[in-house]
Order: C-alpha cells, then structure tokens, then sequence
C-alpha cells in the first residue's frame, strides 16, 4: 500500500485507522521512535530518494508522485534531509550506473 503518496492528513491516518491522534501518534513514537507525521515525512523522502537513484524520472515528476504540490519546495526539502539536492542525486545515480 502506497497511501504515503498521497501526502494524507494525520487526521485521515486516524480516521482510517479508527483511532485517536494521540493513541496514534503514542503507538508510532513506541514502535518508530517518532511522530506520525515524521514517520510519513521520512517515508516519503526515502521514496524519492529510490526514485532519483533507481529512475530517470525528472526531479519534478517524482516530486509530484510522492505527494508534492511544488517541486520548488520538494527541491528545498531534501537537501535538508539528505545532505544532498535532488539533482546531485540524481547525478550521483546516473554516475555509478
């Protein structure tokens, strides 16, 4: 199942889950050892992330199918997360193949 595509809610994580967002967020901090919305956060990165190494997909495209509204913002976010942008990824990719 790949709902973290669709960039939900923390509510509709617990809606769906038929929970409270504190039961939720307490069970994903135990199990994780972080917040839902991390959790989602860094699952989504870690998909683009696959996608930059294993495709040659554009940033943009894949920006947009990991839920990302703005590939601008996408292109600022990971670099945060990964150390590296998008873009050097991809490079990096196309460089070892």
């Amino acid at each position: 199942m790949r709902i973290f595509r669709d960039n939900w809610p923390v509510d509709r994580y617990v809606e769906t889950l038929a929970t409270t967002p504190h039961l939720l967020d307490k069970a994903a901090r135990m199990l994780l050892g972080s917040g839902v919305k991390r959790v989602v956060s860094e699952r989504q990165l870690l998909e683009a992330k696959r996608l930059l190494l294993f495709t040659v997909r554009t940033v943009e495209d894949i920006a947009y199918e990991i839920g990302f509204d703005d590939p601008a913002y996408f292109s600022k976010v990971l670099p945060r997360t990964r150390r590296r942008s998008a873009c050097r990824l991809a490079a990096e990719a196309v460089a070892r193949r």
